[in-house]
């Protein structure tokens, strides 16, 4: 199997453990994207005490089984506690596995990450360039678990499931909420 097949099998399975967190990994932290101080995309997590992640990847929605990876990252040694990196010069011990494409306008993105001993994952944050555009340094892009009841579950197509779930399921906080959310 070639690496971008495994690394796409990776990733499907990670997404697939987030989607039924009843049979796959457990939440064992948050992740959210925010930009630089030159509008360069930035992954952030904050995983929770005792847990650690050290996978992260970016898939174009809607994913599925053969979706290839956008871009791909490791964490060496794992990550703990809250963390961040450059999508296109990761440092503080993130290295990339997958160099990222360039981000297209128009497209909905998933990033996650999890624990390739699958001890735990992160859920996922959708995002599309037009929103990084409008981000400050410093904002956090996350999804919204605190978002007012009733939420109607998207509907349509995949990539109009895509889109009202990134338009209606996401906010943005401060990079300083981000790192105090609370472990669920």
């Amino acid at each position: 199997m070639s690496a971008t097949r495994r690394l796409a099998a990776s990733a499907v399975a990670l997404i697939a453990g987030v989607a039924l967190a009843a049979c796959g990994p457990p939440s064992t932290g948050t992740i959210g994207v925010g930009v630089d101080a030159a509008g360069r995309p930035i992954g952030y997590l904050h995983i929770c005490p005792g847990a650690h992640m050290d996978r992260a990847f970016v898939l174009a929605e809607p994913a599925d089984d053969n979706s290839p990876a956008v871009a791909a990252w490791d964490a060496k040694p794992a990550a703990t506690g809250s963390t961040s990196w450059s999508f296109s010069e990761p440092t503080s011990g993130w290295v990339t596995t997958h160099p990222p494409t360039t981000l297209k306008p128009g497209v909905v993105y998933h990033l996650a990450a999890g624990a390739e001993d699958g001890s735990g994952s992160s859920g996922y944050v959708l995002f599309t360039v037009e929103e990084l555009k409008k981000m400050k340094p410093g904002q956090v892009r996350i999804y919204d678990f605190t978002r007012p009841l009733p939420a109607g579950e998207p509907t349509g197509n995949l990539k109009q499931q895509a889109r009202d779930e990134n338009n209606d399921f996401m906010r943005v906080v401060s990079r300083r909420e981000f790192e105090q959310s609370p472990c669920y």
